[in-house]
């Protein structure tokens, strides 16, 4: 989950959680707010200070007509290991390279996040 990093001491061991939400929403994005499932470890995005809600699953085609809503795709595609340039050839709806579009609550900018299999 963006926003939310694992701490581990000098040899390496799980030494806690940083958090940089307020519990409260932590909780509810947890325990109250319905998931996805990935290929790989889901990621839920935040934007604005805030967890973003997730749209569905997509594809180039999905996006390709939306590219001026998204907050900054050229970032999303590198946090995912891609370059924005390979989406319209890699980038397929339950294919081998999935897209997961998340949309702000606050300004409804798009982001998206992507795993392979």
């Amino acid at each position: 989950m963006e926003g939310v990093e694992f701490e581990y001491d000098e040899e390496d061991e799980f030494a806690g959680i940083k958090n940089t939400y307020p519990d409260e929403m932590l909780k509810e994005l947890v325990e109250r707010t319905p998931g996805y499932h990935g290929w790989q470890q889901e990621f839920w995005l935040a934007h604005c200070g805030d967890f973003c809600v997730f749209i569905g699953y997509v594809g180039w085609n999905d996006i390709k007509d939306r590219l001026d809503e998204f907050a900054n795709l050229e970032e999303d595609c590198e946090n995912f290991g891609i370059r924005n340039s390979d989406l319209a050839k890699c980038l397929q709806k339950g294919g081998h390279c999935q897209g997961y579009l998340f949309r702000c609550l606050h300004c409804g900018k798009l982001r998206l996040w992507g795993d392979f299999s």
